[in-house]
């Protein structure tokens, strides 16, 4: 179970690796067709790792969880100092821990899935830097039954806050925030355990 944590761990290092340099490429690259503002459709990637588990709405499972969003974003509502955007999410890689291995050490379980319901509210849209919150549901399927039910499909659950960097063409973007996530089987089995995380994310995003 370590060494497919420290494998995780590795390839979540070397994602982000890649990632820093891509973003700092495109950052700062300022193509001599740059229009004023972005355009209605967004792409991003976001790389999501847990630094601790959360219990606010009652979660008793201690966990951990690595994942990789990509996202899709539409603009609904835009002004000079808010933006409104649905946002749909699909999780191509995630991977869960949760203590039910022998002796209660983590027990890793590999899942995919989406969020197709989202909104995102971005502040003072008219700068290149931009706080936002972001909220959504969803669900994942695991390879295996997981938190001791005989459950794979899970529901899913995030409110996330954060910051949005766009560079001088306003094509390109660098996502940096916090997030809740929730997952459980929302009564699917007898029991219902859930895993809260607090987690950090890093994305990039393109506009087109």
């Amino acid at each position: 179970m370590r060494a497919c944590r420290c494998v995780c761990e590795n390839v979540l290092a070397s994602a982000i690796s890649l990632l820093a340099v891509t973003m700092l490429t495109m950052f700062f690259a300022d193509p001599a067709s740059a229009q004023e503002r972005p355009l209605n459709n967004e792409f991003a990637v976001w790389f999501v790792h847990q630094f601790a588990s959360a219990h606010a709405f009652s979660e008793e499972t201690n966990g951990s969880i690595y994942q990789v969003e990509t996202r899709y974003t539409r603009m609904i509502l835009a002004r000079e100092l808010i933006a409104v955007r649905y946002v749909a999410d699909v999780v191509p890689w995630t991977v869960v821990g949760s203590p039910h291995g022998p002796d209660g050490s983590l027990r890793y379980a590999h899942g995919a899935g989406g969020s197709p319901l989202g909104a995102q509210v971005n502040f003072l849209h008219d700068r290149h830097v931009q706080p936002f919150i972001t909220s959504g549901g969803g669900f994942l399927y695991f390879n295996q039954q997981m938190f001791g039910t005989k459950q794979q499909f899970n529901f899913t659950a995030q409110f996330v806050g954060g910051v949005q960097l766009l560079n001088s063409s306003r094509r390109v973007s660098l996502y940096l925030g916090y997030k809740y996530h929730h997952i459980s089987n929302a009564n699917l089995d007898r029991t219902n355990p859930a895993l809260g995380s607090h987690t950090l994310f890093v994305g990039v995003s393109f506009f087109r």
